[in-house]
């Protein structure tokens, strides 16, 4: 069984290569995109040190800074309200921060 699944998987990695199939994630963004980035940063740590920024998850998300400007997920966690689609998607890859809490307990906000 061992032996099938490495050749299995070989065969894959084989066909990947053959196809020119590059498997690895890059960073793509042009410069203004990265810049754009590390302002949306900036302006997080701002929110969260004003007490604006309360994420549900263990990386806080992005959506909430860029459509919201501020981030209630972590106190709607908490009162089993909805949180924003981001910090869904966290807590379906098991990212959230609350151990009491499981994915399937995690409302999600209308799209907006």
């Amino acid at each position: 069984m061992k032996r099938t699944i490495a050749v299995l998987l070989g065969l894959v990695f084989v066909f990947t290569v053959a196809l020119g199939i590059d498997a690895q994630m890059k960073d793509m963004r042009s410069k203004e995109m990265k810049s754009a980035v590390d302002q949306v940063m900036v302006e997080k740590a701002k929110l969260v040190k004003a007490g604006k920024y309360v994420c549900c998850l263990k990386k806080s998300c992005n959506q909430c800074a860029i459509m919201m400007g501020g981030c209630p997920c972590g106190k709607n966690a908490a009162n089993d309200k909805p949180v924003c689609h981001e910090c869904k998607g966290g807590w379906a890859a098991g990212n959230g921060t609350m151990s009491h809490k499981k994915p399937e307990d995690i409302k999600v906000m209308p799209r907006m």
